[in-house]
Formats: structure tokens, C-alpha cells, sequence
């Protein structure tokens, strides 16, 4: 199952604003923002590249998690644990 965790929109000055998922809290948003990319992908996580036909300075990700929502905060706690966030 694929979960739909955040979409990720970024300019063309490196600005990045992330519109969590209703079902995910601020917390998880949080550490996902602090927890390098390869990382996330290595665990579960899959960034799908968003980009505007009409804006070509905007672009972004839509973020998934590959599993339920109980398993990607185990995930994130666990990330979170081993490397001291």
C-alpha cells in the first residue's frame, strides 16, 4: 500500500514548503523535513517528482510512504533514535 505522507513544493530560490496529508501530524512533518532524502527513500519513503506547465520555477514532490501510516511513524521513531534528532 502507498500512503500519500506530504507534497513538497519548491521555487526557484530554494524555498521549500511542504502540505502535510491530513492524517499526518506536525511532528512526523517535522522530522521528515530533518531527516536527509536518501535516507527517507532507504526506509520506505518515495519522492514523485511534481513539476508546472504553466510556473517553470515552481516544482516539487509528492512524498509517499510504502505502508501504513502505524508503520511510517515506527519508521520515523526509529530513524529518529539512531541518529539523535
Amino acid at each position: 500500500m502507498r500512503t500519500l505522507v506530504a507534497t513538497l513544493l519548491e521555487n526557484n530560490k530554494k524555498g521549500k514548503i511542504y502540505c502535510a496529508a491530513r492524517k499526518v501530524d506536525d511532528l512526523h512533518i517535522e522530522l521528515i523535513k530533518s531527516i536527509d532524502r536518501k535516507i527517507l527513500t532507504e526506509n520506505g519513503f518515495t519522492f514523485i517528482r511534481m513539476i508546472s506547465l504553466e510556473y517553470p520555477n515552481i516544482s516539487g514532490y509528492a512524498i509517499f510512504f510504502e505502508g501504513h501510516l502505524d508503520q511510517m511513524a515506527r519508521i520515523l521513531k526509529e530513524i529518529k533514535s539512531r541518529s539523535g534528532l
